[in-house]
């Protein structure tokens, strides 16, 4: 299942991922295949660049705090010395994330630098097909596996895949306001999480949710900053002369939002549109249940709202392309360098409030946000 933005995408070797996100922390693998051929032709300047991890895999070495190979430019000396062949697989293949499941390949992106961004920059639909992407190398490892010989969960991933294709349809239809999609959305993810509230509305549950989303935007600007959240530290900082840091005031938020973007809101929905259906296919859902995946989804959809609005607000121009762009990659790089920061904090709100009422939570931030 490989949607066509993902197919869109095209690398154009800026340095932006290799440098601001870190890919060698996570990524830089090298695998079977690369290594035969640096070896076989005899390359001593990556060989002698290439260690044994703790966990024993092979990877290029770092140097400080970033890869060996990028230069003064952050830009990658094996792709312009020696050429893309010589990559690693997880070099060739990010920003994507690839999957192995009973359905075939599985293929989505994150959203961390902008030319992947300009894929959903589209008033089409994104669409899906299982051809294989030609020209991609896939990695030795895949991010993710979807495939099982035990009953229970094939089971479970037999329901999760009868429910994605349905609740991306129900994202991708454009008779509803997206607030109303993603309420539909809310209910059906409590629903398949064995849920069967609706999803009602209180002014305490409002107070909460709102409580709870600026406990976790504002707090990241007390940490120190670093090549993952550099960036989004400095758009909150902008956004905090804005609004006021201590007391998250609605009314001031919704000022802004009149003033900034709710004119070219609907113009632009279908970036949004396209992002959320882009999110589903990560499975995060499947992995962490439709409930906690929901509320992951909602509250970095409500991280751009809220930068869309600040952004906006702060260089004093309605909302357009660029201020979408620049509030989807501060977000995303924030969050894919920090998840299990991230996973956390959602996992201690529904600690404490229960996994219904932090969905509800989450519902209520998409519809006011």
């Amino acid at each position: 299942m490989i949607g066509s933005h993902v197919r869109a995408f095209r690398c154009r070797a800026c340095g932006y991922c290799c440098y601001r996100n870190k890919v060698w922390d996570s990524y830089l693998a090298v695998d079977e295949v690369t290594l035969e051929k640096i070896a076989n032709e005899g390359i001593d300047d990556i060989e002698r660049n290439i260690t044994i991890s703790q966990n024993h895999v092979r990877q290029l070495k770092c140097t400080g705090n970033q890869c060996s190979f990028l230069n003064k430019s952050n830009l990658c000396d094996i792709n312009f010395k020696y050429g893309y062949e010589y990559l690693p697989d997880a070099c060739k293949t990010y920003p994507r994330i690839i999957g192995l499941s009973t359905r075939g390949i599985e293929i989505s992106l994150i959203f961390v630098c902008r030319e992947a961004i300009k894929t959903i920059i589209s008033q089409n639909r994104i669409s899906f097909s299982e051809e294989e992407i030609s020209g991609l190398i896939r990695p030795n490892i895949y991010h993710y596996e979807l495939s099982s010989t035990d009953e229970y969960d094939m089971q479970r991933i037999k329901k999760y895949f009868e429910f994605l294709p349905n609740a991306i349809n129900g994202l991708q239809n454009r008779c509803l306001p997206l607030k109303k999609r993603l309420l539909i959305l809310g209910e059906e993810s409590l629903r398949m999480s064995e849920y069967a509230e609706s999803v009602n509305f209180s002014e305490p549950s409002i107070r909460d949710s709102l409580g709870s989303f600026h406990e976790i935007i504002l707090s990241r600007t007390y940490e120190a900053d670093n090549d993952y959240t550099g960036q989004y530290i400095d758009n909150l900082r902008k956004i905090r002369s804005i609004i006021d840091d201590k007391t998250f005031s609605l009314s001031e938020y919704q000022n802004i939002k009149e003033t900034f973007i709710d004119r070219e809101y609907d113009k632009y929905e279908y970036i949004l549109e396209n992002y959320l259906v882009n999110f589903m296919t990560t499975n995060i859902y499947f992995f962490n249940g439709s409930a906690f995946g929901y509320t992951m989804m909602m509250i970095l959809l409500s991280s751009i709202q809220l930068f869309m609005a600040g952004l906006a607000a702060f260089y004093r121009r309605s909302l357009d392309e660029e201020i979408i762009i620049l509030a989807i990659q501060t977000v995303d790089t924030a969050f894919f360098g920090h998840i299990n920061w991230f996973s956390n904090k959602i996992t201690d709100i529904i600690k404490q409030h229960g996994m219904y009422d932090s969905t509800k939570m989450a519902v209520v931030l998409g519809q006011v946000l």
